[in-house]
């Protein structure tokens, strides 16, 4: 079946089914689902969203053209968010600041990016990317949360040292946000863990240190097990519903979602937007293999 996916996601990303898509408008009624193209749109879902009792994630999705324009974007919609953005996160790609170019500016972007957020009582959270990033982000975080600790981080369980990492940003202060998830970036043999039963276990681990280690813990999944888990571990260790937070992809498992925010737990949905909205949408569409199978089928009528 592995194999069987690994085709799937080849054909998807090829050039003739990305031009079959767009042309046909499969890609646009796909993306509805799972991303907003616009600052306008994703405004006006985070609106929606709120109003659910839902917190949410905005995170800018820039084209390979664009991506140094990030910051600039992520400002305007802080800006834009008025009364939203009092504890609205904000979801940044290392890569969007120029880490891989200059990790000094880097940080000068950050701390930029941070203190307008702090300005305006929301929150900024570093995605974590490919393996090569790991250190350097990790390194960045480390200095920008000294004057911005509310800063959060991601840790990818499918990093080996992810838990060891875990504990050490819980040692960093007393509720130091973590974002815990398997991880989606490739990552050496070296350095990761292959299969995914080893994955899942890693993220409860580290869930578990997290969660006795006094850091607020974000956990970033969709699996009813984790679920169940996060909120057993919450319990014995006297964490009060709102001491911790679900994450989850828009267009995801919604009704969950609502759940438990109904019954009292912070649940924030990752709303995507931005130029790059198609390229997200092929790696959304690709990881999961029954919308690959629906997507291929509807390029395939219409085109």
């Amino acid at each position: 079946m592995s194999r069987l996916n690994s085709a799937v996601r080849s054909v998807i990303r090829s050039r003739w089914v990305q031009a079959a898509a767009l042309s046909s408008g499969v890609a646009e009624e796909f993306a509805s689902a799972y991303v907003v193209p616009a600052e306008s749109d994703a405004i006006a879902v985070a609106r929606k969203l709120q109003k659910q009792g839902l917190e949410i994630s905005l995170a800018y999705l820039p084209t390979s053209d664009d991506e140094s324009e990030s910051p600039g974007r992520i400002l305007e919609t802080l800006e834009h968010l008025g009364d939203l953005a009092r504890g609205a996160e904000l979801s940044v790609k290392p890569s969007s600041l120029g880490l891989r170019a200059d990790r000094v500016a880097a940080a000068a972007v950050l701390d930029g990016l941070c203190q307008a957020a702090d300005d305006a009582g929301a929150l900024i959270t570093l995605e974590m990317q490919g393996a090569d990033e790991y250190q350097p982000t990790l390194d960045l975080w480390q200095r920008a949360r000294l004057d911005h600790p509310l800063l959060g981080i991601t840790l990818p369980a499918d990093i080996r040292r992810a838990e060891r990492d875990v504990a050490k940003a819980a040692g960093a202060g007393a509720g130091a946000r973590v974002r815990l998830c398997v991880g989606s970036y490739p990552v050496p043999p070296s350095m990761g863990y292959r299969r995914e039963r080893d994955k899942q276990l890693a993220l409860v681990r580290c869930l578990r240190v997290a969660m006795e280690s006094g850091a607020y813990a974000m956990l970033a999944s969709h699996d009813p097990t984790l679920i169940a888990i996060a909120q057993d571990l919450a319990r014995r260790n006297a964490i009060p519903r709102d001491g911790f937070e679900f994450q989850m992809f828009y267009g995801v498992r919604p009704l969950e979602q609502r759940r438990l925010a109904d019954i009292g737990f912070r649940s924030r949905t990752y709303v995507p937007f931005g130029r790059g909205w198609f390229e997200y949408l092929t790696t959304r569409v690709a990881a999961r293999p029954r919308t690959a199978f629906s997507y291929l089928r509807a390029v395939a009528d219409k085109s």
